[in-house]
Parts: C-alpha cells; sequence; structure tokens
C-alpha cells in the first residue's frame, strides 16, 4: 500500500476548505473569542488612559483699530492685517521667551494662534496647552506684553480687550477610553476568529471522507455521522451522562444503520481472513472507540449467537458506564487475569441485550503486565474457540503501548478515527504499527462526522431522500411496522458454550 505522508504547510497548498468545519470550529472555540475581546479591551482602555493627553484651551476677543478710528470698516483692513501677524508675532521667540521668564519656567507650553472674526474688527486670541493653569497664564501674560511689542511691529495698529480670558474648567478633548476599548475587543475579536479558522485549516488532520483516502494507509469501512444523546432540552439540561447504544429507542435511524454498515463489512473482512478476535483502537482519547466498540458487539449479537466484549482498556475503562454497569458488583478482568477469581465470576451475561461481557471498572497500574500474561493469552485463545466474534476496546495508541499488547494476540483490528482531531502523520504510524502486528487492519471507521460544505446535507433522513416515513419506532421485539421491518427478532435459547467456559444460559438470533 502507497504510504501518503503529509504536513500541515502541505495541506496548506493543497487542502480543501471546508466552510461548516471552519465555522465550527470558530464556534467551539468561542471562548476563545470572548477571552482575545476581553483582553483587547482591557489593553486598549489602559494604553488609551496612559497616552491620554488633555488639551486645555482659553481665547480672548480683542479690537482691532488703526490711528484712533472707531469704524469698523475702516478698521476691517487693520483687523486682517493684524490676524495675519499677530500669530507670528505670539508665536515668535522674544514674546515666548519674555513669557516664559515671567512664569519661571525654560519654555513655554502651548500654541497661541490668532484669527479674524469674519466682516468684523475682531480678532480671537486663543491659547492651547496640556495645564489648564499654563493656558490660562500664557495668555495672560502674553496680553501684558503684546503690546508693546505689538506697537513696534505694526505701527499706528492698536487694541483693546472686548472679552477678558478666564481659565478652563475642562478639557476640551476626552479620553474616549470606553470607545477605544470597544473597537479594541472588536478588532481582538476578529482576529482571534481568523486565527481559529486559519490554524483549523492548516491543521492536518483527516476532516473528509475523501481525506481518508488521500492522506491515510488504509480503507475505509464506515463513516459514522454525529448522533446528539441529548434530544430534548430537559435531557441537555440534565448533567447525567447518556450512552449512545443502538438498542435504545431514542437512537436516530441513521446512526443505527451505519453500525449495521459496518458489520455487515467487517463480517465480509472477517470470512475473508477467518477472523474472530477484533480489537478497536484509536489514535487518541476521546475519538468515541468505546461506543463504536460497544455498539459493533451489539449489532453483532442480533446476528450470532455467542458475541464476547472485553474491556481491554485497564487505564481508563469505559465499557462498564456505556453499558450501564457502573453500580454493579462484579469481578473484573484485571482480578480474573491476576487469578482472584475464576472466569465464571468475570463473566456477566447481558441477556437483555444477549451479550457476554467482561468489564472493568477502574484503572490499574500494570496493566501492560496483565494484557501480555500467560492468562491472558489463554483467555483469548478459549474465546476464539468457543465464541463467534470476541470484540475487544483497547487504550488509545498514542496514550498506552497496551493496545500493541493486545495486538499481537487479536486476529483483527479496526481504528477509529474521529474527525478533525488527531494529526494525520501520528494516525499512519499507528496504522504501521498495527499493520506489522498479528491484528491485520481492516480499516478505519471516520467517527463523529459533521458535514464539511453548506450543500452537502444528509439527504439521508425520514421523508428525505432515502425514501422512510416521518416516524419510526420500536415495538416490543423489533423496528415498528412504518419501517417495514419484520416483527419478531427470534433470538435463540442457549448461548452453547464449549466445556472449557461452560457458562449460563443466554440467547442469541438472527438478523432484524
Amino acid at each position: 500500500m502507497e504510504e501518503k505522508r503529509t504536513t500541515a504547510f502541505g495541506q496548506f497548498s493543497g487542502g480543501d476548505l471546508h466552510p461548516v468545519l471552519l465555522i465550527r470550529e470558530i464556534v467551539r472555540k468561542f471562548w476563545a473569542i470572548v477571552l482575545a475581546a476581553i483582553i483587547f479591551a482591557c489593553c486598549g482602555y489602559v494604553l488609551r488612559d496612559a497616552t491620554y493627553q488633555p488639551i486645555y484651551r482659553t481665547s480672548t476677543t480683542l479690537v482691532v483699530m488703526q490711528g484712533g478710528s472707531t469704524s469698523v470698516y475702516g478698521n476691517r483692513s487693520a483687523a486682517n492685517t493684524l490676524a495675519n501677524n499677530l500669530s507670528k508675532l505670539l508665536n515668535g521667540e522674544m514674546l515666548r521667551r519674555t513669557i516664559a521668564e515671567e512664569l519661571g519656567v525654560d519654555k513655554i507650553d502651548g500654541e497661541i494662534s490668532a484669527e479674524t472674526i469674519p466682516e468684523s474688527n475682531l480678532v480671537v486670541v486663543t491659547v492651547s496647552s496640556s495645564s489648564s493653569r499654563m493656558a490660562f497664564s500664557i495668555l495672560r501674560a502674553a496680553m501684558d506684553h503684546y503690546n508693546d511689542l505689538g506697537s513696534r511691529s505694526l505701527g499706528k495698529i492698536s487694541v483693546a480687550v472686548l472679552y477678558p480670558a478666564s481659565a478652563p474648567l475642562a478639557p476640551i478633548n476626552y479620553p474616549g477610553s470606553k470607545q477605544f476599548a470597544k473597537r479594541a475587543a472588536i478588532v481582538g475579536a476578529i482576529l482571534m476568529a481568523a486565527a481559529i479558522a486559519v490554524f483549523a485549516y492548516l491543521r492536518d488532520t483527516v476532516k473528509s471522507e475523501k481525506e481518508v483516502e488521500d492522506k491515510l494507509d488504509t480503507r475505509l469501512l464506515t463513516v459514522v455521522h454525529h448522533e446528539r444523546k441529548a434530544k430534548t432540552l430537559r435531557e441537555r439540561l440534565s448533567k447525567e451522562k447518556k450512552s449512545l447504544l443502538i438498542t435504545s429507542p431514542t437512537t436516530g435511524f441513521l446512526y443505527v444503520e451505519t453500525i449495521k454498515k459496518l458489520r455487515a463489512r467487517v463480517e465480509y473482512q472477517m470470512k475473508r481472513s477467518g477472523a474472530k478476535v477484533i480489537m478497536i483502537t484509536s489514535v487518541g482519547e476521546n475519538e468515541g472507540k468505546s461506543t463504536i466498540a460497544t455498539n459493533l458487539a451489539l449489532a453483532m449479537s442480533r446476528k450470532y449467537k455467542n458475541v464476547l466484549l472485553v474491556d481491554g482498556d485497564m487505564k481508563k475503562p469505559a465499557l462498564h458506564k456505556i453499558l450501564g454497569y457502573q453500580d454493579e458488583e462484579y469481578n473484573t478482568l484485571s482480578e480474573l487475569l491476576r487469578g482472584e477469581c475464576s472466569l465464571s465470576d468475570a463473566l456477566l451475561i447481558d441477556t437483555k441485550r444477549h451479550l457476554n461481557t467482561l468489564l472493568n471498572r477502574k484503572g490499574i497500574e500494570d496493566s501492560s503486565e496483565l494484557l501480555k500474561s500467560e492468562r491472558m493469552a489463554q483467555l483469548i485463545q478459549a474465546a476464539r474457540q468457543q465464541m463467534d466474534i470476541v470484540i475487544i476496546d483497547t487504550p488509545p495508541m498514542a496514550v498506552s503501548p497496551d493496545a500493541e499488547c493486545i495486538a499481537d494476540v487479536a486476529d483483527a483490528s479496526i481504528l477509529v478515527v474521529r474527525q478533525d482531531a488527531a494529526q494525520v502523520r501520528v494516525i499512519n504510524d499507528c496504522i504501521d504499527i498495527l499493520t506489522m502486528s498479528r491484528a491485520e487492519l481492516l480499516g478505519c471507521v471516520l467517527n463523529n462526522y459533521y458535514t464539511t460544505e453548506f450543500a452537502d446535507h444528509l439527504g439521508y433522513g425520514y421523508g428525505g431522500r432515502y425514501g422512510y416515513g416521518v416516524k419510526y419506532g420500536y415495538g416490543r421485539t423489533g423496528y415498528g411496522s412504518k419501517l417495514g421491518y419484520g416483527s419478531k427478532v427470534g433470538y435463540g435459547s442457549k448461548i452453547g458454550y464449549g466445556s472449557k467456559l461452560g457458562y449460563g444460559a443466554g440467547a442469541g438470533g438472527e438478523d432484524e
């Protein structure tokens, strides 16, 4: 099989854009966007407040007269002349130095300007400074000294103060820290959302069915679409964790049919290779391998009489929670492998689900030693001879070496790959390990799959393109008549264990 290796940058150059996944990633990490907005807002507020420079402004109005004339029209040209030259005069080095000496500072901190009021002989002199006191002091000193300088520079032009200056009580500019913080928050949120989308796009994971073929060194057995466990608002608000099982009447039809399709393909591969013991594993945690293993075992139990489900994940066992045995008293697989109990004590027969199980209750430290022990090999060999199907849930391969121990005694393996979770490089490394082990790799299951394009609707649901009715229901022994399934399941009455296992009665049967 041709090896496929990709990198994050390689995906950027040739990867497909999946807008639905990008939006879902942004929504899923909305907390990061909110956090970035808060951080940017706080930094913006502090930065704006630290760099804020207040500006205080005060002014006085002067009446301009030329040669003693009191006519407004006659003095208008003089006012224009004064307005054009007064700014230069007031900002001149001589006057500024005189004002600075009077105020007792090295230099004055402010700007002085003058402009004419249109159609009049009035001139407004304005002083702007970072200090209210400085602005008023500069203007007052300027008015005290400009007349002498002005008389020498402007000839017969004279001025009189019409409206005297007053000290400014508040700055003319406000920091606007809150408005700046709001804008900074928006910028921070946009930047974080863009960063999340870019990193999600560059992340070299399996995002679609096509990428399984393009990136992974194995075949795709089936795609398990995301199935919401909590169907109602009450269930969503409840803290009680609910298992996703095909035996539950609330489980979606699509999910049940997908598990059946997985069973059919696994059956074909098993008959081709003569395998009986199948291990279900994944690369990392929370990829849904335990749920897939349990539902595959339940689907097999509907067709085969003797199905054994083994919880080989001794580091973090989960099957007892999925099957609802967390409050039950039973001997565990680890106790069996240590020789602390017999097989008859450890074997749990679920007569309701027609399933035989070997479970664990809590994690242990010496799991690798127990899985590599002779007792484990003998147990698997006896189960291979007496059972129709043996399914073993194993720990994630990237977390624990226990899966490799089980791969040495199993006949076949299935790798569960959660959409957009593990890196392709790591997945292919695990595939290589399984390929070189005794357990033949049957393929992978793309789990928890979300549609990747806006136009990519399932078209499989009720009343849709698949052709099933809107309603469905489970009868006492089978599916309701609206789906067209038979009314009887027809389970057998005996498990038929051999003398070595020899345990109780149960039920097997034929498929629905």
